[in-house]
């Protein structure tokens, strides 16, 4: 038998992402066959080129020649008629504006986005700031106009937005991945399997590991489960997340997967493989939610704790990675699981995986080593939610021991443990940034967050680390429940300090399914909450001090200035682009990073 791993979109295509090549290495480790197949970088290659977006503009125009909308299968036209009549409506409204303001500049971005492409594919263009960011802008222009025929639903380099008129319950997903008129990837996805021999494949497992993957990750499942004979297992950190309302719909079994896996999948992929191939029995399989065959839905026991040093190395052979936006690779490692703090109230990036653990540090260097030799890169990003400052100085001593040459970042907590003499060693050893959680200026705020860390060395931390050579990317919470105006702008004043804050990246509070603040809801101010779908993470909530809208409006407001302010600076703001960061940061050096002002942008129009 063979299996096949695979991502799909919607995710930033920058680099390879790990899930599918650690259990391919894993699945290869145990004796089975198996591919990994990256559907997301394939499809942003394939709209971003002159072609596709001549033909989204035309689509886009023969829409607003003949507003309407309707259901392709009449029997969704009781329940979703009148729907997609809003939709057509709304969609004609940003047809109308797009083409009344930007009919001249669609012809110039259509031609000039393969350009563009290969700009940030190519090292010379790349590492000019001038041409780099302006093929950016570029890209995102084309993007706009890809997403005219699908509006109001977008899609962008580092999010797709969906339908915003129709919601995450499952009902209305179900309705998009089986309706053309409102979704992009249902076309894209039959066009791509046609062209596709999957034949060979036993089973066929899906990463879904967010919100913006769940509309094209489940539309690709649908199509696989009626074009292939092979198994569809999900799995991914968002399924996880989603499966107690998962398991209650046996639509999901019937229409869309056989298998959900619940949890890590290092042993979970395999013990699937082996019940596939007939030497384990179903019950036995670890972490797995199927239906039996009378259509009862069973969950089998959890995963065992895995040894981390025993996991297999992640296989990328089968990645082309020529075919990802970027001049350089950088590969993604895991050096442990879970977070060792594991008590903000705020988070749930642990969910779903076990109890924190770490690779031995021999192990762990041994693993980057290796991949670096094989994959002739030294650029890592280490994909772990918090890495204790003892185990990244023994790290860093093991890489300057062995004098390898790498340059990694990662997330990490402002812990005093990070010394100046621990930021230095790492700085020798390859970190040039690390992804600091600062949050909130507030100490208030701060103690409702429960980040458990003295909030008096922060500033000195990041001090020191500037004075180690490294850079600061620090990620803020802004609009917490109950966070007053004074407490809101003595964060964005730390957001201006750019001697301490040479990133940001500004995030909204939402309420989590599995945060912690769930159960504590009233220590936030947060009177009531809601579900936003069952396939939606986070609440609907209710404040006694503050609303949902007013905190989108006061995040919102404050980025718009912030980007104006600091347009010409190379990566004062960002979410996803931190690869490019790296690669810029080992390319140049801190100091050509922080001083550079893109002369194409003070040009642009404020």
């Amino acid at each position: 038998m063979k299996i096949l791993y695979a991502s799909v979109p919607q995710w930033y295509p920058v680099s390879p992402y790990l899930a599918c090549a650690l259990l391919r290495g894993q699945a290869e480790a145990a004796g089975f066959a198996a591919d990994t197949y990256d559907f997301n970088v394939e499809f942003f290659n394939d709209i971003l080129s002159e072609r596709f977006v001549r033909e989204s503009l035309e689509r886009a125009r023969q829409f607003l020649a003949s507003p309407v909308l309707s259901c392709t299968d009449p029997s969704d036209a009781e329940k979703y008629g009148a729907k997609m009549s809003q939709i057509a409506a709304e969609r004609q409204k940003i047809l109308s504006e797009y083409f009344a303001g930007s009919a001249g500049s669609a012809e110039q971005t259509a031609a000039e986005v393969d350009r563009a492409v290969q700009t940030v594919k190519t090292r010379d263009s790349f590492y000019d700031p001038e041409q780099l960011f302006r093929a950016k802008d570029v890209i995102d222009a084309a993007l706009d106009i890809v997403s005219l025929p699908l509006a109001p639903a977008r899609i962008r380099m580092d999010n797709y937005i969906a339908n915003p008129l129709l919601t995450y319950d499952f009902a209305d997903v179900d309705f998009q991945c089986r309706e053309p008129g409102v979704n992009m990837f249902l076309p894209y996805f039959e066009r791509k399997l046609d062209e596709m021999d999957l034949s060979a494949y036993t089973l066929i497992g899906l990463s879904i590991t967010d919100l913006s993957q769940i509309v094209p990750g489940l539309t690709l499942a649908r199509l696989l489960k009626q074009r292939t004979d092979a198994k569809i297992c999900l799995g991914g950190n968002y399924i996880f997340k989603v499966s107690p309302d998962l398991k209650k719909i046996p639509a999901v079994f019937r229409d869309y997967c056989d298998y959900l896996l619940v949890g890590d999948g290092e042993v979970t992929s395999v013990q699937l493989a082996q019940y596939l191939a007939g030497t384990r029995a179903v019950g036995d399989v670890c972490a797995l939610v199927y239906a039996d065959e009378n259509g009862n839905i069973r969950e089998n026991a959890p995963a065992p704790l895995l040894k981390l040093d025993t996991v297999a190395y992640p296989d990328f052979d089968s990645y082309d990675f020529s075919k990802y936006f970027s001049a350089d690779t950088v590969l993604p490692v895991q050096l442990g699981k879970g977070c060792y703090w594991g008590k903000c109230t705020f988070c749930d990036f642990y969910t779903g995986q076990q109890k924190f653990d770490m690779k031995s540090v021999v192990r762990a260097v041994d693993e980057v080593q290796y991949l670096s030799e094989k994959y002739r890169t030294p650029y890592f990003t280490f994909v772990d939610e918090a890495v204790p400052p003892a185990f990244y100085h023994a790290f860093a001593k093991e890489v300057l021991r062995r004098k390898l040459t790498i340059y990694f970042y990662s997330f990490a907590r402002l812990e005093k443990a990070f010394t100046p003499e621990v930021l230095c060693d790492l700085y020798a050893a390859g970190a040039r940034f690390f992804m600091w959680g600062y949050e909130a200026a507030s100490e208030r705020v701060m103690c409702l967050m429960n980040k458990g860390i003295d909030l008096g060395s922060r500033r000195q931390i990041l001090s020191d680390a500037v004075d180690a050579g490294l850079w600061n990317l620090c990620t803020f919470l802004l609009c917490y429940p109950s966070e007053t105006p004074e407490e809101l702008q003595a964060t964005i004043d730390m957001i201006y300090d750019h001697e301490l804050v040479n990133t940001c990246t500004p995030s909204n509070f939402a309420l989590k399914k599995n945060a912690i603040l769930k159960d504590r809801a009233e220590e936030a101010s947060i009177t009531d909450f809601e579900a936003n779908g069952e396939l939606h993470i986070s609440y609907k909530y209710h404040s006694s001090v503050t609303t949902m809208e007013e905190i989108k409006r006061k995040r919102n407001a404050f980025e718009r200035q912030y980007l104006i302010d600091t347009a010409d600076r190379l990566w004062a703001h960002t979410f996803t682009e931190s690869d490019y960061l790296l690669l810029y940061l080992a390319h140049y050096g801190r100091d050509y990073v922080k001083q550079y002002r893109l002369q194409y942008k003070r040009r642009l129009p404020v």
